[in-house]
C-alpha cells in the first residue's frame, strides 16, 4: 500500500512541476512549452487510469468535509483541463499546427487563465491529502514514532512557506491571474530563474496548507475525529 501511496503522491508533484515549468512560458521556446503540456495531459491520463478503481467506489463512501472538497477539486480539475486542452490545440504552433486558430489572443488568455486555476486546485488537492504526503514522507526518511519537538518544526516549516507563499502572491500578481485581469507585468528571467520557481512552490504550499488546517479545524468543530 505504501508503494501505491507514494506512486499516487509522485504523479501529483510532478504535476506541480510541469504545471509550474509551463507557467514559465517566457523561459522557455513554444515547442518546450507545448511538450510540458503534453507531458502533464498524459501524466493526467495516466492517474486517471492508475485511480480508476477509486471513481467506482465514491458513491459507496461516507461524506465528510474532506472527501466534499476532494471531489469538488476533482470535478473543478477536470473542467479546468478540459478547457486547457481544448485552448492548446486551438493555439498550437508545433506540435499540433494543423488544428491552430492562427493568432488567437482571447484564446491564449483562457489558456493561461486555466493554467493558473489548474496549479490552484492542484495545491488545494494537495492539502486534503497532507497526511498522506507526511506518512510517505515519514515512510521515505525512516520515521515511525510520534514526536511533538517534530511536529512543531513541521509547522514552523509550514508557516514560512504559508508566509512566503503568501508573498509570492503579491508579487506574481496571482489573484489578478485567476481573475483574467490582464496585467503588462512579466517575470524577468535574466534576473532570476530560481525565484520564479520557488515563489510559485511557495504558493502551491501556501494553498495546500491552508486547505489542511482550514479542514483540521472543520473536523474538530464537527467532533471528527482529526485529520
Amino acid at each position: 500500500m505504501n508503494g501505491v501511496l507514494r506512486f499516487r503522491l509522485v504523479l501529483d508533484l510532478i504535476a506541480v512541476g510541469l504545471i509550474i515549468a509551463c507557467l514559465a512560458y517566457w523561459w522557455l521556446d513554444n515547442l518546450s512549452h507545448e511538450l510540458f503540456g503534453a507531458a502533464l495531459f498524459t501524466l493526467v491520463i495516466v492517474h486517471n487510469v492508475f485511480n480508476r478503481r477509486w471513481y467506482g467506489g465514491v458513491t459507496k463512501r461516507r461524506l465528510d468535509a474532506v472527501r466534499i472538497v476532494n471531489l469538488m477539486t476533482i470535478a473543478s480539475l477536470a473542467i479546468a483541463m478540459t478547457i486547457m486542452l481544448v485552448t492548446s490545440l486551438l493555439i498550437s504552433r508545433d506540435l499540433l499546427p494543423f488544428t491552430s486558430m492562427g493568432g488567437a489572443f482571447a484564446v491564449r488568455e483562457i489558456h493561461m487563465f486555466a493554467g493558473y486555476w489548474v496549479l490552484l486546485i492542484i495545491a488545494i488537492h494537495l492539502g486534503t491529502r497532507w497526511q498522506v504526503v507526511m506518512s510517505v514522507g515519514r515512510g521515505l526518511v525512516g520515521v515511525s514514532d510520534a514526536s511533538s519537538f517534530r511536529t512543531a518544526i513541521l509547522r514552523l516549516m509550514s508557516l514560512a512557506v504559508a508566509v512566503w507563499g503568501i508573498r509570492s502572491s503579491f508579487e506574481m500578481a496571482f489573484g489578478r491571474k485567476l481573475m483574467l485581469s490582464y496585467s503588462l507585468d512579466m517575470w524577468d528571467f535574466n534576473e532570476s530563474t530560481l525565484e520564479f520557481f520557488v515563489n510559485y512552490a511557495s504558493i502551491v504550499g501556501l494553498y495546500a496548507a491552508m486547505t489542511h488546517y482550514g479542514l483540521r479545524l472543520i473536523s474538530m468543530r464537527s467532533g471528527a475525529p482529526g485529520r
